[in-house]
């Protein structure tokens, strides 16, 4: 799906001071990651970890899902951009087996960006996230009647994907709990539905869009998350310009949600909105949208 069509100047303005307000200082780039532009090599190279919803969905030999919604639109916003080639870029999914080695080839210049990645000041360190297009919890799967706390916790085995955001605040936050940790998400859901494990802790909107084919007896617990984050792209610090047509096209990407462009709703909206397993309404991802520009760029929505 196209959803960036043509260039937009009061956007391009929103995008410069996104990034004023939301980056650290880029380092300069080394001559392996100037090789390896994608306006040179005429491909976006996309870390894909597993099959989890809602960011990730695969069919056949092609993915979809709401993170490659958000890399449509920065392919998109890449193909307008002055700086392409003759050749437009396309998206070139990269899989891997673990959050780790995904972030790891990002660092190494094996892979140019992944996207639906929760926000830690851990990675913020090596990696530079873009503007956010979805907010995160920690929270648990839990049988009827455990309501998620740090003591009802205590004395169970809780799996977790290991280099998670999920499991370091699990692990900080549980005082006596035993935990199982899993490579991918796609292990963590196959142990959760064969009953290998009651527990499984994790993001609330992966737990939330999973629930009822992976554990629909199940609660979404507790009722406050035990952290929020938020969710977003990460590109390496050598890639500044990566960095800023990103944050160009999901400015534009979430200016458009809320100003009701049809076709972009519909894209989002069949991954968290109504109808969707996560379930949320459109005043819900619009009032987060709204903050989000708001924040780095004083956006409104048009009267």
């Amino acid at each position: 799906m196209r959803l960036i069509k043509t260039a937009a100047t009061g956007l391009i303005a929103l995008s410069s001071i996104a990034l004023v307000a939301c980056q650290k200082e880029a380092s300069s780039p080394t001559p392996a990651a100037t090789s390896s532009s994608v306006y040179d090599t005429g491909k976006l190279r996309a870390v894909v970890i597993g099959n989890a919803l809602p960011m990730v969905e695969k069919n056949g030999d092609s993915y979809d899902g709401l993170s490659f919604v958000v890399l449509d639109a920065i392919r998109d916003q890449i193909n307008v951009s002055p700086l392409k080639k003759d050749k437009d870029v396309a998206i070139e999914p990269v899989a891997v087996s673990s959050p780790k080695e995904g972030l790891d080839k990002i660092r190494s210049g094996d892979a140019d960006i992944a996207c639906g990645v929760d926000f830690s000041w851990q990675r913020q360190r090596t990696l530079n996230y873009t503007l956010p297009f979805a907010m995160g919890g920690v929270r648990v799967l839990a049988p009827a009647g455990n309501d998620g706390t740090p003591e009802s916790l205590n004395g169970k085995t809780v799996g977790v994907v290991k280099d998670t955001t999920a499991s370091s605040v699990l692990a900080s936050s549980v005082d006596d709990a035993t935990f199982k940790f899993f490579d991918s998400p796609g292990e963590a859901l196959a142990a959760m539905k064969d009953g290998s494990i009651e527990f499984l802790g994790g993001n609330t909107l992966w737990l939330r869009a999973n629930q009822s084919a992976t554990a629909p007896d199940s609660a979404l617990v507790p009722t406050l998350p035990y952290a929020r984050s938020s969710i977003a792209c990460v590109v390496a610090d050598t890639t500044p310009k990566l960095l800023n047509i990103s944050n160009l096209a999901i400015g534009r990407l979430l200016s458009s949600y809320i100003n009701d462009n049809t076709e972009v709703r519909s894209a989002i909206n069949q991954w968290v909105g109504k109808g969707s397993t996560v379930g949320l309404t459109d005043d819900q991802i619009g009032s987060f949208f709204t903050i989000v520009l708001s924040t780095a760029a004083e956006f409104s929505k048009q009267s």
